[in-house]
């Protein structure tokens, strides 16, 4: 009789241990993994920008990246739109998370993309 409750109570006891609580380091590790890659499937790439919004009016824009956070006068009539995304850095394979992508128009037309890689300032990740 004892043979046969050993073997039960082993059984229970990796169950326990191994459940949904047990396995929470890899599902920790698993979770970073699920973020960065979402992270990555959101972020831009400049070659797609610069593809889909080149020579495209201030409403396309709009409508492919949403409302600004910023728009501004540039030298020689230019109208510029900010932008605060996500951006993959093809060089690198990094994603910088708070990279600035200014769109610059000229005569009604998107004429150049800047990008200015950055991550979110340490200040704005405390408070979210």
């Amino acid at each position: 009789m004892h043979k046969n409750i050993l073997p039960i109570i082993t059984i229970v006891c990796l169950c326990t241990i191994t459940g949904c609580k047990g396995g929470k380091f890899s599902s920790i590790n698993q979770n970073a993994a699920t973020k960065e890659s979402a992270l990555e499937n959101k972020a831009y790439k400049k070659f797609n920008l610069e593809y889909l919004a080149l020579g495209k009016n201030q409403i396309e824009v709009e409508k492919l990246m949403g409302i600004p956070e910023g728009r501004s006068l540039g030298q020689n009539g230019q109208y510029m739109l900010d932008y605060r995304r996500a951006v993959l850095d093809e060089q690198t394979g990094k994603v910088f998370d708070w990279s600035l992508i200014t769109f610059v128009f000229n005569q009604g037309k998107c004429i150049s993309i800047d990008i200015q890689y950055s991550d979110r300032p340490l200040q704005l990740l405390e408070e979210g």
